[in-house]
């Protein structure tokens, strides 16, 4: 008696042996030719009558050379093995969909380069500006990782703003909308009740504010301990609003065995300093750099003056350009107040701007600012970061830029849509080195100015 092949299924005819494999990989897994089923090999099992092909079908050739339709499985296989690309990176079938719905066709500098790691599952810090594509650098790692069928919160990403929140949520949503990703935007001034009912039907990746999470948190209504990414967006704007505290009590609450990855437009120590705590040794560096190029009609001056004798310096340029409105930088918050305080008391019409204001007040101080009801508005870089004024004609830095993209940034606050405007930077006693490595880079033709409280006699 033949010997029966015990990989043969039960019910094959005579003669047919064992089958070849026809299985598949996940749809929502990258594909190679490599993992597909030989189409040629259709024989090896049982005809069940000729399917009439469809106008659109992919004929599968046969035995006997007589194409018919594949099943949607099939199509789905052949379609597969054209391979989806984003760029130079392979992604899942589910996610091409999305980014070609999306209209995403090839990827940024910081996609490109943080994609790769990112799945790895390695720690990243990126610096990278607003604009320059990182939500999705980390929105489809985050996707490819999320599991459909666990419904508890796998990913948490924080934003220091709820306008950045519902952005970044729904664009993670987008990303994630034919794998069945369930996503929450989490902020405050927002109900409360509905954010809750969305975990309790089993958001999988949660976007916040830190202070609405935090709240959650304490409550017992948000759960992080089986979070296996943390992503912080814009760190250095939830440093500039003191969210700093909140952040770093969340990420206490999560595992720690997760991958974590900042994004900041600038590296401040505070936030360096958090990478040291909270990420793993030796993370993944990403840094994108944008055009260094300044505005042609922008005139750039410098003023070197000590720094006991900017505030006198300020003074004599308002007399001497009549600012009617003029946008001030400084490094931090307190600083910010300090000097708006100071006009105010010599009789100055001045206004206050950064994180430490509630949104509202954001909102009237910049308003007012626009409407020319200011004179002087004092602000930190990241608040200021997005202003985006047509016809402002002066900007100041009253303390040095951190570094060239910074000086970059604040002079295109002024000399937009094809104004001309008037950029000025304070240089004191300590930023000489400071200053020498940022017109270098730079490359601009900066005029040298002088004040008539350094004229002799």
């Amino acid at each position: 008696m033949a010997s029966t092949d015990s990989s043969a299924a039960p019910d094959a005819p005579p003669g047919a042996g064992a089958r070849p494999s026809t299985a598949t990989p996940p749809i929502d897994q990258p594909f190679s030719e490599s993992r597909l089923p030989d189409p040629t090999q259709s024989s090896a099992r049982p005809r069940r009558g000729r399917r009439q092909a469809r106008p659109d079908a992919v004929a599968i050739p046969v035995a006997n050379d007589e194409p018919i339709a594949p099943s949607e499985l099939e199509a789905a296989v052949i379609a597969a093995a054209r391979g989806y690309r984003f760029g130079e990176i392979e992604v899942p079938a589910t996610i091409a969909r999305a980014l070609e719905r999306m209209g995403f066709v090839t990827p940024t500098e910081v996609q490109a380069r943080g994609i790769p790691p990112l799945r790895e599952g390695k720690d990243l810090i990126g610096q990278a500006q607003t604009g320059t594509g990182k939500t999705a650098a980390f929105g489809i790692p985050i996707v490819e990782k999320i599991d459909p069928a666990s419904q508890f919160v796998q990913a948490l990403v924080l934003t220091p703003t709820r306008e950045l929140c519902v952005q970044v949520e729904d664009e993670i949503s987008r990303i994630g909308q034919f794998r069945g990703i369930r996503t929450v935007a989490i902020y405050g001034g927002s109900s409360m009740d509905r954010q809750v009912e969305a975990l309790k039907r089993g958001a999988q990746v949660v976007v916040g504010t830190p202070g609405r999470v935090l709240d959650l948190i304490r409550r017992h209504e948000l759960v992080l301990d089986r979070v296996h990414t943390v992503i912080l967006d814009e760190a250095d704007r939830m440093l500039d609003m003191g969210f700093i505290v909140d952040v770093e009590t969340i990420l206490a609450r999560c595992p720690r065995e997760r991958q974590t990855a900042l994004f900041s437009a600038t590296m401040p120590y505070a936030i360096l300093r958090i990478c040291d705590r909270f990420m793993k040794r030796d993370p993944a560096q990403v840094t994108v750099r944008p055009d260094l190029k300044t505005v042609e009609t922008v005139r750039q001056l410098v003023y070197f003056v000590a720094e006991q004798d900017k505030v006198a310096a300020l003074i004599e340029l308002n007399e001497k350009y009549g600012f009617d409105r003029l946008l001030v930088f400084r490094h931090t918050q307190i600083g910010v107040d300090r000097l708006a305080n100071t006009l105010k008391r010599r009789g100055k019409n001045v206004a206050a701007l950064h994180g430490g204001l509630s949104q509202g007040e954001r909102g009237r101080t910049l308003a007012a600012f626009k409407a020319g009801k200011l004179q002087f508005l004092v602000a930190t870089n990241v608040a200021s970061r997005g202003l985006d004024i047509t016809d402002l004609p002066y900007v100041l830095s009253f303390d040095i830029p951190e570094d060239a993209d910074t000086y970059v940034h604040r002079i295109g606050r002024t000399g937009r849509a094809g104004k001309e405007g008037t950029a000025i930077t304070f240089v004191g006693e300590w930023d000489l080195d400071a200053w020498e490595a940022i017109r270098s880079e730079v490359g601009a033709n900066v005029e040298t100015g002088e004040l008539a409280l350094y004229d002799a006699g």
